[in-house]
């Protein structure tokens, strides 16, 4: 069985948009703690705050973090991924070529993840 390959490295690939003067979760703890969120199932930036709040002792710890992000930063997070949609593309692309180095990319069919037809 092959061993699972984190998505991490790959989309912390794609620029830091943020102003660097106002920074509080290094890049890497961000896309973690939101990668970590949505996998438990939260269904909107609401209930993914929600989980984080809930769960914050426990990421705090495992992750060094001095917290976890408000609402607000989720929000934001969000918005300005919108707006980088060929950069989170490509990450997601060499991540399941990187899964599946046998994949043949000719083959290979996009789906959109937001739900729409």
């Amino acid at each position: 069985m092959q061993i699972p390959v984190s998505p991490l490295p790959f989309l912390t690939q794609i620029p830091d948009w943020r102003d660097l003067q106002r920074i509080t979760y290094p890049w890497e703890a961000l896309w973690a703690l939101i990668l970590t969120g949505l996998i438990s199932g939260p269904e909107n930036i609401l209930a993914l705050s929600d989980w984080l709040h809930a769960h914050r002792t426990t990421l705090i710890q495992r992750l060094s973090l001095p917290g976890v992000p408000r609402q607000a930063t989720l929000y934001r997070f969000f918005w300005n991924l919108d707006l980088h949609p060929g950069e989170l593309q490509t990450a997601l692309l060499t991540w399941v070529k990187a899964c599946h180095p046998d994949l043949d990319a000719e083959r290979l069919v996009l789906l959109a993840g937001d739900g729409k037809v």
